[in-house]
């Protein structure tokens, strides 16, 4: 009686490992992607009525080219 496992078994059981990890992050990935909005969101009226200056814009300071 013998007590080894053929190559196939290894490689079969190596393809099934891969293709089960694989099969789990792509599913993963696309729940991700369903979970994570498609578009920017627009600002809302209270947003875009706010005192605050955007920081980003500066306004007065323009750069002369040399």
């Amino acid at each position: 009686m013998e007590n080894t496992i053929g190559f196939a078994g290894v490689a079969g059981a190596i393809f099934i490992s891969f293709a089960v990890a694989l099969g789990i992050e792509w599913l993963s990935l696309v729940l991700l992607m369903k979970m994570m909005p498609a578009s920017s969101v627009a600002a809302t009226a209270p947003q875009k009525l706010s005192p605050v200056p955007d920081v980003r814009k500066p306004r007065g300071s323009r750069r002369i080219a040399a």
